[in-house]
């Protein structure tokens, strides 16, 4: 999943929409307590890790495709997904930096 595909998911989007389309559809829970079919947060998170890899794995090739010259690659489309990769990493970086805060604040909650 490239930053493209997130941003586009969910730039449309009102804060209270996101709520409401996350409760609905990734905590759907039936009568027997169990958990329905949908998209988990975990199943999220593990897209967008695979997709911050991907592009790592992209900018790779093309930094080895422009130095080994094997394509036609020139250094801008090297360094334009090199640069997609480094922003990706970031993101996920910081959404991994909230998520521990958040479970840190709720270890801190007194029952």
């Amino acid at each position: 999943m490239s930053i493209d595909e997130i941003y586009n998911r969910f730039s449309k989007i009102t804060p209270q929409e996101k709520l409401s389309s996350f409760s609905k559809n990734s905590l759907k829970i039936n009568d027997n307590g169990n958990k329905e079919d949908g998209e988990s947060f975990a199943s999220f998170l593990k897209d967008a890790v695979k997709g911050v890899n991907s592009l790592q794995l992209e900018a790779d090739q093309k930094i080895e495709d422009l130095v080994l010259k094997k394509k036609n690659i020139t250094p801008h489309e090297a360094m334009i997904a090199l640069e997609k990769a480094d922003v990706a990493f970031q993101l996920m970086n910081t959404v991994r930096q909230r998520i521990v805060q958040a479970y840190q604040e709720v270890m801190r909650t007194q029952i």
